[in-house]
């Protein structure tokens, strides 16, 4: 059995990993920071997004399915 995806991603992930993670272009990810529906905070000139953020957001996204 394999393990569950999301128990592999790292505390904070960049929007190459939540991108990487939910198989969409880092474009696509940037505009959903910029629509607000993807929290991040900024480290520098860096969006930062932390674990549990991504996960409910993609739980946000099923639950709409």
């Amino acid at each position: 059995m394999t393990e569950n995806p999301s128990k592999q991603l790292p505390p904070v992930l960049t929007i190459k990993d939540a991108a990487t993670y939910l198989q969409r272009s880092t474009r696509t990810i940037r505009r959903r920071i910029q629509a607000g529906e993807i929290r991040t905070y900024r480290e520098g000139q860096e969006h930062r997004i932390r674990r549990e953020w991504l996960l409910e957001y993609e739980e946000r996204l099923i639950e709409r399915g």
